[in-house]
């Protein structure tokens, strides 16, 4: 009866022990599993991030490009507007030099 017993319960304890084994393989393969879902989505979420911060980025430096293709224009400008300013004040110098040559010469002649 003894053995029997003995029997009994070792086959007792190999059941419990091999359940304990299935029921923590299990439980590794479902914290693996898991584990890799929160790497991926933690993954996704920094590869999303950095995608926005790239266009963000992109958009500033595209920005700051049309910013300073504007002030280069408006320079260009302001710098054709002085010349043009520039060459109007000799075309009235040279006008005015010349009426009053013309005014002296008017003078010369009458007086003369």
């Amino acid at each position: 009866m003894e053995l029997a017993a003995a029997q009994w319960a070792a086959a007792e304890w190999a059941a419990v022990e091999k359940a304990a084994a299935e029921w923590a393989a299990v439980e590794r393969a479902a914290m693996e599993k898991a584990a890799a879902e929160w790497a991926a989505a933690e993954w996704a979420a920094v590869e999303k991030a950095a995608a926005e911060w790239a266009a963000v980025e992109w958009a500033a430096v595209e920005l700051a490009a049309a910013q300073w293709a504007a002030a280069e224009r408006a320079a260009a400008e302001w710098a054709a507007v002085e010349l043009a300013a520039a060459q109007w004040a000799e075309v009235e110098r040279a006008a005015a030099e010349r009426a009053a040559a013309e005014r002296a010469a008017a003078e010369r002649a009458a007086a003369e």
